[in-house]
């Protein structure tokens, strides 16, 4: 692995401060594709976390708060035309999400 800067370690920690990012990460690394539908990542947060708000705002906060700090780092590459997205690989992320123990949306 190579070596990280103090601010891209932060970087990489607030990225994965929030269990949507963290389950978006985790869903685009089990894909046999690489990449994902925003419906397909919809359905998964609102299926984990049965208090979910509906549908329409989960996919509105995925546009507007987390799709852009994930693609802030260039961890995942998203397409609005066709509403997919795909996981670039992150090192560092990747490393984290493998030291960080599993989660439920309701410990989150």
């Amino acid at each position: 692995m190579r070596e990280y800067t103090t601010t891209e370690i932060d970087k990489r920690f607030a990225l994965l401060d929030r269990y949507e990012r963290r389950r978006v990460i985790q869903i685009l690394q089990e894909s046999e594709t690489g990449h994902v539908s925003i419906r397909d990542v919809v359905s998964d947060l609102q299926k984990r976390d049965p208090t979910a708000a509906d549908h329409d705002r989960i996919e509105v906060e995925l546009h507007h708060i987390h799709l852009p700090k994930l693609t802030s780092l260039d961890a995942i590459e998203f397409d609005s035309c066709a509403k997919t997205i795909r996981y670039r690989g992150d090192e560092l992320v990747e490393a984290l999400l493998e030291t960080a123990p599993e989660t439920d949306i309701s410990d989150a």
